[in-house]
């Protein structure tokens, strides 16, 4: 089970909202607190909106940071800078994060709150989606952009998200390079794990993992529709090989 913090400075409003909804949206597998560098009484506006939203906040209570140094925490998700600033007070976490959030507080009537309450549960479903699974087999950050640092293995990569799965002649014609130049980068590829191979019949093709973790599909996504006419030509080029052999196998990733 991961234990989650929330950090903010009266543990009053912000945290107290994450908090409720990280319980919410998440499974049994996370344990979620939240704390303050100054605590203060729940804000009333807390209850109303988690309310409307269908949200339980049974048991909410503002808690000192301080009372909490000596827990290990896998995350602490800081709020605001005071909290963010005062985050050595967890230097054994396996990660510090920081979600900046304005205080809604000072704000007349419910709206800052509702804002508040919106821009976490976009937040909280991001970090869920992309930690949802075990990565500790898994390339790297620093590594992944090592490898995208190449444009060739670039190109490679977003044919084959494209694409779904090309095999080596494909890719030889749609990039204009020679077979041996793209089998390299293949194999680096595969060898890192971002890539797998599967034959069928005297056909091997080339795909992502289906155990590829989220956040490196959420990043080939990204740069792929971020720079929608980045492989262009190559993909002209793949519409212009006569009787190309697709896979049978499923697309489905």
């Amino acid at each position: 089970m991961k234990k989650i913090l929330f950090l903010c400075t009266g543990n009053s409003a912000r945290s107290q909202l994450a908090e409720a909804l990280m319980r919410h949206m998440a499974d049994d597998s996370y344990e979620v607190m939240s704390a303050g560098m100054s605590p203060e009484t729940v804000d009333e506006r807390v209850y109303t909106v988690l309310t409307q939203n269908g949200v339980n906040s049974d048991n909410l209570q503002s808690v000192s940071a301080e009372s909490l140094h000596d827990q290990h925490f896998d995350v602490v998700i800081t709020l605001c800078d005071k909290a963010s600033n005062e985050c050595g007070l967890f230097p054994e976490s396996d990660a510090l994060i920081h979600w900046d959030f304005k205080d809604p507080k000072p704000l007349e009537g419910d709206q800052g709150f509702v804002d508040t309450y919106e821009g976490l549960k976009v937040k909280i479903a991001l970090f869920l989606m992309l930690n949802g699974e075990d990565q500790s087999d898994a390339v790297g950050p620093v590594e992944l952009f090592k490898i995208m640092s190449d444009p060739l293995r670039l190109r490679i990569l977003m044919l084959i998200e494209d694409e779904f799965a090309l095999s080596v002649g494909d890719l030889t014609k749609a990039l204009s390079v020679s077979q041996p130049k793209v089998s390299r980068h293949l194999a680096l590829l595969r060898d890192a794990g971002i890539l797998k191979d599967q034959r069928e019949g005297l056909w091997v093709f080339y795909r992502l993992p289906e155990n590829l973790p989220v956040w490196i599909h959420h990043i080939l996504t990204t740069v792929r529709n971020g720079n929608p006419g980045l492989i262009n030509n190559e993909k002209l080029k793949l519409s212009q090989i006569k009787d190309r052999k697709k896979p049978g196998f499923s697309q489905k990733k």
